[in-house]
């Protein structure tokens, strides 16, 4: 038996100047057959189709995956092509169908939305060459889509609180003002107006301290034994949370390059000199944060999407034959 596509390459016949070839010697246009330009487990998928979505749009539907969109039209077509041939095909085997009173009543909807109607949309299709037919077939498989998105690709998105705060972060480009850090510290302090000779056996004993916190001295446990503050002691150094834009610099600059649990050398200030380790940070938020968060999450879901959909789509490609024919 031949395969399908063998018996496709005599469907359609169009003008040879359409594929930019010379005009016969009789002056006649000459034809040139419709071709096979990839075959997805056994089902072709014409040039011609390829060459529309270039001409007439939408360039990508699902995804021009393995390509990204510095490739040319053509191969971000043929490969969205393939991807949305697999996306049916698996939709088919899931049993995910529109039926034909869903389809008219979602182009009912789309319309009334715009402010259009039947016969304008009828009107504009003829226009462009094509049917209303032709209009509802793409309209089902993009209805189809959204029904594999929604089962098989929603479930993989997840997007948490903290997602969408490092997204708003990243954007902002001011993260320190915007976090909040909790520290507990080691003081040991320096009477104003000391001698050099005190000043230099405080910092000793800092250095000592934060040796034995590096040897596995629990922090806390320093905090009791060493720290000159007293209501410090009691509290194993913690300090209320504070926004790393409002601590001076120096300290600032040791503690903003922290991770959680990681603790500084000793700080010098005018009070003595500090251990500082990094309880938490924690994104302090703003009013434009709150406006946008809807906004940043239905962008994140929207990548995260994508990001699946590529994921999915390279499975897929791994289980099912393909073959890009010559172009």
């Amino acid at each position: 038996m031949k395969p399908l596509f063998a018996v496709t390459m005599t469907l359609a016949l169009v003008p040879a100047a359409w594929a930019g070839e010379p005009a016969g010697n009789s002056g006649e246009p000459e034809v040139l057959l419709d071709k096979v330009a990839a075959v997805v487990d056994g089902r072709p998928i014409l040039y011609s189709d390829v060459k529309q979505k270039v001409d007439k749009g939408p360039l990508v539907v699902v995804s021009e995956f393995p390509l990204d969109e510095s490739a040319a039209p053509y191969d971000r077509a043929l490969q969205d092509a393939i991807n949305f041939k697999l996306v049916l095909s698996r939709a088919k085997e899931l049993e995910l169908d529109v039926r034909e009173d869903e389809v008219n009543e979602e182009i009912k909807g789309f319309l009334e939305a715009r402010g259009l109607n039947r016969e304008g949309l009828q009107d504009h299709l003829r226009q462009t060459g094509a049917t209303f037919e032709d209009y509802k077939r793409d309209f089902k498989d993009q209805m189809i889509l959204r029904k594999f998105q929604g089962r098989v690709i929603a479930p993989l998105i997840k997007i948490t609180d903290k997602d969408v705060e490092t997204y708003y972060l990243k954007r902002a480009g001011a993260a320190a003002d915007l976090m909040e850090l909790v520290l507990r510290q080691v003081l040991i302090s320096v009477p104003s107006g000391a001698i050099p000779a005190v000043v230099e056996a405080k910092r000793r004993l800092a250095s000592e301290v934060h040796q034995k916190i590096t040897d596995g001295m629990q922090f806390v446990e320093a905090v009791k034994l060493y720290s000159d503050e007293a209501s410090g002691r009691q509290s194993g150094g913690l300090m209320p949370p504070v926004r790393a834009k409002d601590l001076m610099t120096a300290i600032k600059t040791a503690v903003e390059v922290l991770d959680v649990g990681q603790f500084t050398q000793p700080v010098q200030t005018a009070l003595g000199f500090h251990i500082f380790l990094l309880e938490e940070k924690k994104f302090a938020g703003s009013r434009d944060f709150q406006n946008k968060k809807r906004q940043l999450e239905n962008e994140l879901r929207t990548q995260e999407l994508l990001d699946q959909t590529r994921h999915w789509l390279s499975e897929q490609r791994q289980r099912t034959k393909v073959e890009v024919l010559p172009n």
